[in-house]
């Protein structure tokens, strides 16, 4: 089934049930079927708190009643085509107005982040690509390049809350890794400054995280890496 009917299916279930008037009563899960559908039942739920558009709860009731018991529709067969096309657009429309502002939001708390750390610490420089970086201890072995086996530990925090993403440091061994894809970029671009020996902490902006592992959407990023050992093998 097509996404798009699948998201419409579930917006008109979800204001059905969302209709409903009645307190609920106490839920007792007694197998998996249960737990699958009550689980359905959060995601419409949440489905309907979106509120993306004002439906009539009643007239949808009515379709779906109807629907159930094989009754005749009150309107044609391309009036329905055309408003399945509406109901589309209204979905895609608001899925992209959600994401523009999330993208706003990520972008005013990263500038404010980013004005403060520059201004408290002055050993702090901006990279050409739009990521800022510290040098914590400057290495004396050889460059790293891409394509190179490399051994690093590593410490990603988000940079808006302090918590931990993931690390090497007591968790597991050093990453022994070639430094090229799928390193997310800014990390990827980062670690050709280091040499063999040192000890950077990188900030990046989201842009530069896109579709890294375990880090949200719209996430700043501290990373602070310590480069051991380049391998020329």
């Amino acid at each position: 089934m097509h996404n798009k009917t699948i998201i419409t299916l579930i917006i008109a279930l979800t204001i059905l049930l969302a209709s409903c008037s009645t307190k609920p009563e106490k839920t007792v899960l007694h197998n998996q079927r249960d737990t699958l559908s009550w689980v359905m039942g959060i995601s419409l739920a949440q489905t309907a708190q979106s509120g993306f558009y004002q439906f009539d709860k009643e007239v949808i009731v009515q379709a779906f009643e109807n629907t159930l018991a094989g009754g005749k529709q009150p309107i044609s067969d391309e009036t329905y085509q055309e408003a399945r096309e509406y109901i589309n657009f209204l979905v895609e429309k608001y899925q992209h107005d959600q994401a523009q502002s999330a993208s706003q939001r990520g972008d005013s708390l990263q500038q404010q982040a980013f004005a403060r750390l520059t201004a408290e610490n002055p050993n702090i420089k901006r990279a050409d690509k739009g990521y800022y970086y510290e040098v914590l201890r400057e290495g004396k072995g050889p460059k790293a390049k891409v394509g190179l086996r490399i051994k690093f530990d590593f410490k990603g925090s988000d940079m808006l809350t302090g918590n931990v993403i993931e690390q090497t440091y007591g968790v597991r061994e050093s990453v022994v890794h070639v430094l090229d894809y799928p390193m997310f970029e800014g990390l990827l671009d980062g670690m050709q400054m280091m040499n063999a020996g040192s000890r950077y902490r990188f900030y990046f902006p989201y842009q530069l995280v896109r579709n890294a592992n375990g880090i949200p959407p719209y996430t700043p990023v501290i990373y602070e890496v310590e480069l051991h050992e380049i391998y020329n093998d």
